[in-house]
């Protein structure tokens, strides 16, 4: 039986100006991992100097997604850009604390 909470994952991209935005939903996984990194990628190939991974909306997350993530993250790094985690779910922040991750990405409540 699936719980009323659960929902397919989904996944959108927003550019404005200098920032691009990646919105996750649901849960990504394997069989999502393929979408999500086309949409970073996606992002990427804007000219924004600031990419943001929206995981408000994201209900989990497995060790396929995370890569998807640090990637993207050194990516970023490695072409002057600033990527940020906004407004992770509780249990994706709880994930990325306890592997560490949270060390590796700058996680913000908001998005200025």
């Amino acid at each position: 039986m699936i719980s009323p909470s659960w929902q397919p994952f989904s996944v959108t991209v927003s550019s404005d100006g200098d920032s691009a935005t990646v919105f996750l939903r649901g849960e990504l996984d394997l069989s999502g991992v393929d979408r999500a990194r086309e949409a970073v990628e996606q992002a990427e190939a804007s000219d924004a100097t600031l990419l943001v991974l929206d995981l408000s909306q994201l209900d989990f997350i497995d060790s396929t997604g995370l890569e998807v993530l640090l990637r993207a993250a050194r990516r970023a790094h490695n072409n002057g850009r600033r990527l940020i985690v906004a407004r992770p779910s509780r249990y994706v922040r709880r994930l990325l604390e306890l592997t560490a991750i949270d060390q590796s990405l700058d996680i913000v409540d908001d998005v200025v």
